[in-house]
């Protein structure tokens, strides 16, 4: 089965880079070609029509084996129909509706070839899901294709990360088909990957998402021992396209604009607007993929409940990307505001005035997980009885937390702007929970079949959680905003003290301050050397002129609201003969105010 994967990746990947440059020339010849558009993200001329060299370099080479797989020539077959339904879509431009009417048709297809095959149950349920799965994915990927080779690339991860669950439980149609999409897709990215030669429009984009759904679907995963695990497999292995399809269904409904319509407002959009590159968020979403995709492969061969454990924690730091995404703008408008159509809402995966409540869920959510890795930890598994102990204990552990949560404060605080007695509140209010706990178990179940250390456990876990989820928008923030690389007004800041922090701090938190700290400048020599959040001190007045010439500093802040007129009156002229422009940060004045003097 390997070595017939081998050759049919080889194949495919050769067909791609032969098919890929081949109708990359005919279309530019004959003027089949993606022209720019206001919501559209290309900027120059592009070739259409590269999904049709994915799916012949992906069918040829699996032509030799319909005979043997019988479900094989069912892929293919509905695979032939979405790429054809898609190809006359990118010449016609089927209505949404339209397109939408054939993808359930062609699912229905294939639900009911599976059904025959054997591959589905027959069950209304196993009916439904199936389908709102494929036409739901064959739409996500649909919504990904939105810049250079985000599409190509996460169908060519997603595609191998099957591949090797298909060699784990033994499906050869899998590992085959899977093999051949890695192969017509890595071919195809190597002309669609930014700076883009080739698009592959609609006849591609819903073709990889068809077929990566129908595969997922047909993996055989029921030989898994645990079947909640066996329904996470495909939607790991996806999770980037649904996530991405989840996030702009909710900014565009809660923002009055059609979900089927297209823009420039998607996850790889706004990271983009927030500074990083192209090239960067594309990778990085790539980078995403393979850890949903891995997490899911090791999941087959290691035990199931950890790897469903760190499943819910992706779960997690997916909604709180989203949360940080959706703060962002999109491209030179408000979040708000599209084409013309204005809203006050700003979404939130918390939904407006129902945050809190998504924030009580959330903490139910890390009580309930926090108690059962203690128990994982302490007893390296969930043996029985302890499975019981577990269960009969939640209900009362979580209302209870969530009271002395909520006596603490913990649900009036605003989570971006989380400091130190926000954090003393959450460990006051972990530590009383967990205190109360002990005391609760042993009145109810007189401790029974508990353990000390399961608490102390359960202690350390549900603190760090608590206190992670609580800054994890800041750090996302803090982390991707690394990776930009800066423009704007070279600034020196005069004093590394408080009011120099926040004046730092403000700088980077507001966009519309064209300033970018390159270092701070304070007399007291035990602080040079240092760093204020990644900020340099560089050194004392005495080494300003050297410092402003070495490091090519535009302007210089004096941020020392503390000192006396005498003794500002000589930071200011010594700032001043440096020869560059010099603003005073009084101890009332907003630092947009100075920027803008």
């Amino acid at each position: 089965m390997l070595s017939s994967a081998f050759l049919v990746l080889a194949g495919s990947l050769a067909l791609s880079f032969i098919l890929t440059e081949t109708v990359r020339r005919f279309a530019v010849r004959y003027g089949y070609v993606a022209l720019p558009q206001n919501d559209r993200w290309h900027k120059t001329s592009t070739a259409l029509l590269g999904g049709v060299a994915i799916f012949l370099a992906y069918l040829l080479p699996l032509l030799f084996f319909v005979g043997e797989y019988p479900s094989l020539q069912l892929l293919l077959f509905g695979a032939f129909l979405i790429c054809g339904m898609g190809l006359l879509d990118d010449f016609l431009h089927f209505q949404p509706y339209t397109k939408l009417i054939g993808q359930i048709g062609v699912a229905c297809m294939f639900v009911a070839g599976g059904q025959f095959l054997g591959l589905f149950d027959w069950s209304i349920l196993t009916f439904a899901l199936a389908l709102v799965w494929i036409v739901g994915v064959t739409n996500a990927f649909n919504l990904l294709d939105n810049m250079d080779g985000l599409s190509a690339g996460t169908a060519c991860i997603a595609a191998f990360c099957l591949m090797f669950a298909g060699v784990s439980t033994g499906n050869p149609v899998v590992v085959l088909a899977c093999a051949s999409l890695v192969g017509a897709t890595l071919g195809f990215l190597w002309f669609n990957f930014y700076p883009a030669k080739i698009f592959m429009g609609d006849s591609g984009s819903l073709f990889l998402g068809f077929t990566l759904s129908t595969l997922a679907v047909t993996g055989q995963w029921e030989n898994v021992t645990n079947v909640l695990f066996a329904m996470l497999i495909p939607v790991l292995v996806l999770a980037v396209p649904i996530f991405d399809t989840a996030f702009v269904s909710f900014v565009r409904f809660f923002n009055g604009r059609p979900i089927s319509q297209g823009g420039r407002d998607h996850t790889s959009h706004r990271l983009v607007a927030f500074g990083l590159s192209e090239r960067t968020t594309v990778l990085l979403f790539y980078t995403m993929s393979m850890l949903c995709g891995v997490l899911a492969v090791v999941g087959l061969k290691y035990d199931w409940l950890y790897t469903t454990i760190s499943a819910v924690l992706v779960v997690i730091a997916l909604l709180y990307f989203g949360i940080f995404l959706s703060g962002l703008v999109a491209y030179g408008k408000k979040a708000t505001r599209f084409e013309g159509k204005s809203s006050n809402v700003i979404l939130n995966l918390f939904l407006m005035e129902k945050k809190r409540i998504g924030e009580v869920t959330l903490d139910s959510v890390l009580i309930g997980l926090s108690f059962t890795v203690a128990f994982l930890i302490r007893f390296d598994g969930l043996p029985s009885p302890y499975d019981q102990v577990v269960v009969q204990s939640l209900p009362l552990l979580i209302p209870i937390k969530l009271g002395i949560f909520f006596y603490f404060g913990l649900y009036r605080g605003i989570w971006q702007y989380v400091g130190i007695k926000d954090l003393i509140n959450i460990i006051k209010a972990v530590s009383l929970s967990s205190l109360v706990s002990v005391v609760l178990m042993t009145m109810v179940f007189r401790f029974e079949n508990y353990s000390r250390a399961v608490f102390f456990i359960d202690w350390m876990v549900l603190l760090l959680g608590v206190c992670g989820v609580r800054v994890a928008i800041r750090m996302i923030k803090e982390y991707l905003g690394s990776w930009v690389r800066p423009k704007g007004i070279r600034l020196l800041i005069m004093g590394a003290g408080d009011a120099g922090e926040i004046a730092l701090r403000e700088i980077r938190n507001n966009p519309t301050i064209n300033y970018v700290p390159i270092g701070f400048i304070d007399d007291d020599r035990g602080k040079s050397g240092r760093e204020i959040h990644g900020i340099p001190v560089m050194g004392t007045r005495m080494d300003l002129p050297s410092i402003v010439q070495k490091h090519q500093a535009e302007e210089i802040l004096i941020a020392i609201p503390s000192a006396n007129k005498g003794i500002l009156a000589e930071i200011l002229q010594d700032c001043r003969d440096t020869g560059i422009p010099t603003q005073i940060l009084s101890r009332t004045q907003k630092l947009a105010s100075a920027a803008s003097a």
